[in-house]
C-alpha cells in the first residue's frame, strides 16, 4: 500500500451545499400562488439578529444608540446623531421603546402598549419622559415565529397622545393599538388616520434604510414633545405661532397636519359576479349567492335574482300593465326612504346609544342593550355602570377638527393655500403607498376648491404652502 493514498490532498474550494431548508428560505410564495426567489428587500431576518441589523443601520444613517440595561423600564435605548458625542454637554438623547408583535387572526397587528402588572394605559407623561419614540418589528409568518420582516415602523409615541391611545386628564387611555399594512382595510376613522400617517411618514425597511426619514422622524419627535407639547387645546398651532419661519424645520410638521386633515378616500365594494345587484363580501359573491351556491352546488339562478327584487305589490303591476307598452321594459322601484325614516329609532336601555354594531335583548327589562353593555354583562354579570358611559365616548378623536383654525374664510388666505408647482419628494414618495388596498384612491392634490355653499368646505393644505403662505 502507497502511504502517499492515506495522506489527505487538498481540495480546491467548492460551493457550500445547500440544504432542502435554506432552499425554503430563500423562496416565498408570491400572490398568484407560484414559488420564486424572494425579493433582497424582503428577506426576512433571524430574531437574534435583529438588534445587530437594526443598530448597523442606525449607524449608518448618522445615530448611535444605546441600549438601556435598566429593568422593568419603558426606556430600551437612546438615540442620538451622531455629530455629537458622548461627552459633550449638548448632546439631546431621544428615550425608545423597541416591540416585536405578531399577526392577528383577522390579518392586523396589535401591539400591547400596557405596563406594570395590572397591564394599565400607559400616562403621557411617561412618553414625554421614557418613550418617545416607538419601534415596531412584525413577525413574518405567525405569532410564535423566529423570522422578522424586514420592514418596520419608527414612529413618534405622540401620536398615540393625539389619538388618546394614552391616559391624560379624563381620557383613560387603552393598552393595545392596532397597525395595518394598508390603512385602507380600517373600519373606524381613528383608525384609519392613525395607520395612515405612520405608514406614510414612518415606514422602513432594513435592508433599504432611509437616512432622510430617519432623521425626520427623530426631529419631529423632540419638536412634537418639546414644542407642541400634551396640552394643544384641541387646537395645533401653525409653525408661525410658536416660531419656526425654517422651511426645513417646518416641513416635516407640515406633512403631519397635511396627512391628518386629507379626506378619506373612497372604498368602493366589488359586485357579485353572478347577480351584479348587491356587492360581493364571500369569494366574489354576495351572501344570498354565496349561500345559494354552498347549499346546491350550483350558482344561483336568474328567477330568484329577479323575483327577490324590491319591487310595487301584484295589484300595481297589473294595473300598470294596462297602461303599458308591451315593448318597454319593466321597471322595479325601490322602497320609499320616507317609510324608514318614520319608524322610531332603537336605543340602548342603559347607556342611551342609538347606533352599534348588533342589538340585543334587553336581559334586565324591557328595551334593547347595545353591543358594548350586552358585552359587559356577559362578562362581569352585572350591568354596565354609568361612569363608563363617558370613558367610551372620549377615546374616539375627530383629528381633523384639530386643524380647523388653519383655514379662514378670506380671499387672502385662499388665494395662498393653492397648488404648489412642485412637489416635495419627502412627501411624494409616499403617495402611492396607500392607494395598495383601496379600489378607488381620492384626490390628494392641493388644487381643492371648496363648494359654492356655505358654510365653506376647509381646503386641503400642501405641506409646501405652509412655507411658503404669509400667515406663517
Amino acid at each position: 500500500m502507497n502511504i502517499s493514498d492515506l495522506l489527505i490532498h487538498p481540495t480546491p474550494p467548492s460551493q457550500p451545499l445547500t440544504t432542502s431548508q435554506d432552499v425554503q428560505q430563500q423562496q416565498v410564495i408570491h400572490s398568484n400562488g407560484q414559488y420564486g426567489p424572494q425579493h433582497p428587500y424582503k428577506q426576512s431576518i433571524h430574531d437574534d439578529d435583529l438588534m445587530s441589523y437594526w443598530e448597523q443601520a442606525l449607524q449608518r444613517s448618522g445615530y448611535h444608540v444605546r441600549q438601556n440595561t435598566e429593568r422593568n423600564s419603558l426606556t430600551d435605548g437612546y438615540v442620538w446623531p451622531a455629530a455629537t458625542t458622548t461627552n459633550s454637554s449638548s448632546m439631546k438623547t431621544t428615550p425608545i421603546h423597541v416591540k416585536v408583535i405578531g399577526r392577528h387572526m383577522n390579518g392586523s397587528f396589535r401591539c400591547h402598549i400596557g405596563t406594570g402588572k395590572a397591564s394599565r394605559p400607559i400616562q403621557s407623561v411617561e412618553l414625554y419622559q421614557h418613550m418617545r419614540l416607538l419601534a415596531v418589528f412584525f413577525r413574518a409568518e405567525h405569532a410564535k415565529s423566529q423570522r422578522v420582516s424586514p420592514e418596520f415602523i419608527f414612529f413618534p409615541t405622540w401620536l398615540l397622545h393625539l389619538f388618546r391611545y394614552t391616559e391624560h386628564g379624563s381620557t383613560p387611555g387603552r393598552t393595545d393599538v392596532r397597525f395595518l399594512e394598508h390603512a385602507g382595510q380600517a373600519k373606524e376613522d381613528h383608525i384609519f388616520r392613525l395607520n395612515h400617517v405612520i405608514n406614510s411618514l414612518f415606514r422602513f425597511n432594513l435592508h433599504d434604510f432611509d437616512a432622510a426619514k430617519l432623521q425626520h422622524a427623530v426631529e419631529l419627535a423632540n419638536f412634537l414633545f418639546d414644542t407642541i407639547g400634551l396640552d394643544y387645546h384641541d387646537q395645533l398651532p401653525r409653525p408661525s405661532d410658536i416660531g419656526i419661519h425654517d422651511p426645513h424645520q417646518q416641513q416635516p410638521y407640515c406633512n403631519l397636519v397635511y396627512l391628518l386633515q386629507q379626506p378619506r378616500p373612497s372604498k368602493l365594494k366589488p359586485v357579485c359576479h353572478n347577480c351584479n345587484t348587491k356587492p360581493a363580501s364571500r369569494r366574489r359573491l354576495c351572501v344570498a349567492c354565496y349561500r345559494y351556491q354552498l347549499k346546491h352546488g350550483e350558482p344561483r339562478p336568474l328567477r330568484l335574482i329577479v323575483a327577490n327584487r324590491p319591487g310595487p305589490s301584484g295589484n300595481n303591476n297589473n294595473n300598470a300593465s294596462k297602461h303599458t307598452n308591451g315593448n318597454l321594459p319593466m321597471v322595479f322601484y325601490g322602497s320609499n326612504k320616507c317609510e324608514s325614516s318614520s319608524q322610531p329609532t332603537k336605543s340602548c336601555a342603559n347607556c342611551g346609544v342609538q347606533e352599534t354594531h348588533q342589538w340585543y335583548r334587553n336581559l334586565c327589562g324591557e328595551g334593547h342593550w347595545c353591543e358594548t353593555c350586552k358585552s359587559y354583562y356577559l362578562r362581569h354579570s352585572k350591568v354596565r355602570p354609568a361612569e363608563l358611559f363617558v370613558k367610551a365616548a372620549k377615546r374616539k378623536v375627530n383629528v381633523r377638527t384639530l386643524v380647523n383654525s388653519w383655514w379662514t374664510n378670506d380671499s387672502a388666505t385662499s388665494s395662498v393655500i393653492t397648488s404648489p408647482t412642485t412637489t416635495t419628494p419627502y412627501l411624494s414618495s409616499f403617495t402611492t403607498a396607500e392607494s395598495i388596498g383601496s379600489s378607488a384612491a381620492s384626490d390628494t392634490s392641493s388644487n381643492y376648491s371648496p363648494p359654492p355653499t356655505s358654510p365653506p368646505t376647509p381646503v386641503l393644505l400642501h405641506p409646501t404652502a405652509c412655507a411658503t403662505s404669509k400667515w406663517l
